[in-house]
């Protein structure tokens, strides 16, 4: 199940799937010609909606959820992507160890609503992130690469971007802004 699925309308979801179901049922169990009917059409409807329910979730639960404001930010890397004949090359890189622009541009990839496909062609990816960062656990810190996959509709080639929010905004002021190196 994917993180952040337990959302308030996710169970407000669920509580009304129930009920109509426990209403369904009654029909049916009153011997009403419209019981089995009913009982189908809640069956299919509500479990399509509790599907799609769950394949829906946010950038903040599944791509950022170990970055915390109190994480400490040691580097972030990007690095450009080409699909060339069905693989991914890396064409440029920079190294960005500001920790306000870094900052900025994970502001720009939190709060997206994303969607879960499931057999998605690949090639929608433009640039990976390499971000090194350290968690305080337990009395020590605990340092951790995280990689995030990121294209303009796609974000780890599996969730699909529904928001309107241009999350590559940062990233495109950097391109045009900075020297990158060639790989």
């Amino acid at each position: 199940m994917v993180d952040g699925v337990l959302t308030l309308k996710f169970l407000i979801s669920l509580v009304v799937f129930g009920v109509l179901l426990v209403g369904a049922v009654k029909l049916l169990l009153r011997k009403n010609r419209f019981g089995p009917i009913s009982v189908a059409l809640v069956l299919l409807i509500g479990g399509f909606y509790l599907f799609d329910q769950i394949n829906s979730t946010t950038s903040d639960a599944t791509v950022l959820k170990e970055v915390h404001e109190d994480s400490e930010i040691r580097y972030l890397e990007i690095r450009k992507l080409e699909l060339e004949g069905g693989t991914y090359s890396f064409k440029e890189r920079i190294l960005i160890e500001e920790e306000e622009t870094i900052r900025e541009i994970l502001k720009d990839l939190s709060g997206l609503k994303l969607k879960r496909e499931l057999n998605k062609e690949p090639g929608e990816a433009e640039y990976v992130l390499n971000l090194l960062l350290s968690n305080k656990k337990d009395n020590r810190m605990e340092t951790g690469n995280i990689q995030i996959t990121v294209g303009r509709e796609y974000i780890d080639d599996l969730y699909k971007i529904q928001s309107d929010k241009d999350h590559l905004k940062t990233i495109q002021e950097l391109e045009l802004s900075l020297e990158w190196e060639k790989e």
